[in-house]
């Protein structure tokens, strides 16, 4: 959620005009304030807007202005308070019903925060920031039918946005409505060809639809702009893995560790395939590589005591099925090879336990 705060809007003339007859120092005050508020002065706003106030109660802009530097402060009980003397002094106040939406999303009083939002709306129906917010809403609630419609007008509003369209695509893969945001995202793409984010999730999206040669052209497309995104080298070696090409895998698994040499998860399954080629010095490195990135990586403890278990490095390999068994009780594999290992260990009344 994404409140735009206000000093735009004023200087644009969205705001209300004072009101001719104001008090000259409320004016003064008022206009003191909104500089301090501007140059990040909180506490000098707070005075100033404090003293137009005393000047004229009823000056809805001082009320606004206040409101927005309390919030700017995460002070939201003080806001809300300030933005609903703001709608008191003058109820068609668009921007003071979206900000007291605002301050209500930040307290999670959802229901008060959706009727300020939806106030804004009708005031003014053109209100994008107020759909975006709207949208937030409802994701926060899993209310998705409701984000996706929130989401749906902004876009109608601002075809342009491109975040609007990304966001819209993302709470119907939420919704399990898969079709509709491939149509979003491909849509999204017309405009931005090279958008790496949406070409991401085009790529996961293929994925989770079993089409793995759309998810390799989408991650072929970001790579072909950006070479060194980790997230996406490391989510093409995945799709090689997954179709069983394991060259390109392994390759791929080792640019992502060229670029990341901490990457846990490429260094695992690099050292799984590794392990399958038959190639056990080098998977017993990206194990252990595995495990200095990310300390107590269960699975790399459990690949590495299978290879020492292979090598007959017995106490080492029991060791750390141990943990692995301690850290994850219902590891049934990694049971059953402790067992084994305490048998070979002639342990076995360890290994009755283990089996």
């Amino acid at each position: 959620m994404r409140p735009s705060i206000v000093v735009w809007l004023f200087m644009s003339g969205l705001l209300l005009k004072p009101v001719a007859l104001l008090a000259h120092e409320a004016q003064t005050s008022f206009e003191n304030g909104v500089r301090a508020f501007s140059d990040g002065q909180y506490a000098t706003a707070v005075t100033s807007l404090s003293q137009a106030i005393h000047s004229y109660p009823r000056y809805a802009q001082a009320h606004y202005m206040l409101g927005n530097t309390y919030y700017q402060q995460h002070e939201y009980d003080k806001a809300r308070r300030a933005f609903e003397q703001a709608i008191d002094s003058y109820p068609g106040y668009a921007e003071a019903h979206y900000m007291l939406g605002a301050t209500h999303y930040q307290q999670q009083h959802w229901q008060a925060a959706e009727l300020a939002v939806r106030q804004a709306i009708t005031l003014y129906p053109r209100y994008e920031e107020a759909y975006d917010l709207l949208g937030s809403l409802a994701e926060r609630q899993e209310a998705f039918p409701k984000a996706i419609e929130a989401y749906q007008q902004l876009v109608q509003l601002a075809p342009g946005n491109v975040d609007a369209q990304l966001r819209l695509g993302l709470v119907l893969e939420k919704a399990e409505r898969l079709d509709e945001a491939k149509k979003t995202y491909t849509q999204l793409l017309r405009q931005q060809p090279q958008h790496v984010e949406t070409l991401l999730r085009l790529g996961l999206l293929a994925e989770r639809q079993k089409q793995p040669q759309e998810a390799l052209t989408a991650y072929q497309a970001i790579l072909a702009v950006q070479p060194g995104n980790v997230e996406t080298q490391y989510r093409l070696a995945v799709l090689y893995d997954t179709l069983g090409e394991m060259p390109q895998a392994m390759a791929t698994y080792q640019r992502v560790l060229d670029l990341q040499p901490t990457h846990a998860d490429a260094s695992l399954y690099l050292g799984i395939l590794q392990a399958q080629a038959g190639e056990d010095a080098a998977a017993e490195h990206s194990y252990k590589q595995a495990l200095m990135s990310q300390p107590g990586l269960s699975e790399a403890e459990y690949r590495l005591a299978l290879l020492y278990k292979k090598q007959q490095q017995l106490s080492a390999a029991m060791e750390l099925l141990q943990h692995v068994v301690e850290r994850l009780p219902t590891y049934a594999e990694a049971h059953y090879n402790l067992g084994v290992v305490y048998v070979g260990l002639k342990q076995y009344r360890q290994a009755v336990k283990a089996f």
